[in-house]
């Protein structure tokens, strides 16, 4: 029998922490390239259609696999489909740990970056600056360790306050805080002369650039932006109460994670041009 776990306190809880999940370095940093270079609306779409089928089926058969395991990737695969599938758990698991390994890096290229804008040390415009700076920060070991711990310390904390206390309680604040952000970016970056080329680059209409390659990237990217594959979702499912509606909750999961591809798109896309 499945030992008692505690649940999320709300359906909103689990789907902005499962949104956190998801979005991140692949909706502002890949798909803007991708979308850009790949025909633009003609790989927009494909993402889309395929997100809200196979990759929403994926999103929902991991939800409900947690649910009913109540555990990990390894737990689940344990309980539901015995000792023979664990070796695909702790792939999962590795996987996971592998993921981490770069975003806790970039986590802390991030805080550096923070910092310095605090102190009004982060507005460079010159190009080439902007390569040595970042060169002489990687390249200092003190400096850039020190940043990739203090990420990881950061959330071993979090996490250590349990999901209800932890994650989901800094996913309510953090998740709407990035969305608003991301709109401010946005609109600030529209401003800018010239950032409507980024815009016709990122959204033009071109089948001729759209391949079959471009398809399975697509797909790759669907799979990327909703976090499935790798047992977190699984995680996540697990602490769901039997009441939670999880078609509707995926759904909401699923809408979040396309809303802020494309609104990295053009948070990204059109500074670039104007830059």
């Amino acid at each position: 029998m499945a030992q008692e776990r505690i649940t999320w306190t709300s359906r909103i809880g689990f789907v902005l922490a499962s949104a956190g999940a998801a979005v991140g370095l692949g909706a502002i940093w890949k798909f803007p390239y991708m979308a850009g270079t790949n025909g633009g609306s003609v790989f927009v779409l494909p993402f889309i259609l395929l997100t809200f089928t196979v990759g929403l089926a994926l999103l929902i058969a991991e939800v409900v696999l947690g649910r009913l395991g109540r555990g990990g990737i390894v737990t689940t695969y344990r309980r539901l489909a015995g000792p023979a599938f664990l070796p695909a758990g702790y792939l999962g698991v590795l996987t996971g740990f592998l993921v981490l390994s770069f975003y806790s890096a970039i986590g802390g290229w991030t805080l550096s970056y923070f910092c310095e804008a605090l102190v009004g040390q982060g507005l460079i415009t010159d190009q080439s600056q902007l390569g040595a700076h970042f060169g002489e920060f990687t390249a200092n070991p003190v400096l850039a360790l020190g940043f990739q711990w203090l990420f990881l310390l950061l959330n071993g904390l979090i996490v250590a306050f349990d999901v209800t206390k932890g994650i989901e309680r800094v996913s309510k604040i953090l998740m709407p805080l990035l969305f608003f952000m991301m709109l401010a970016i946005i609109i600030r970056g529209l401003m800018l002369p010239g950032a409507w080329a980024g815009v016709e680059f990122l959204f033009k209409f071109d089948p001729q650039a759209f391949t079959f390659s471009a398809l399975l990237q697509a797909m790759g990217f669907t799979f990327f932006s909703l976090c499935v594959g790798c047992g977190c979702m699984m995680t996540y499912g697990s602490y769901l109460d039997d009441k939670t509606n999880v078609l509707r909750s995926c759904s909401w999961i699923a809408f979040l994670s396309v809303i802020a591809s494309i609104m990295g798109g053009l948070m990204i896309m059109p500074s670039v041009f104007a830059f």
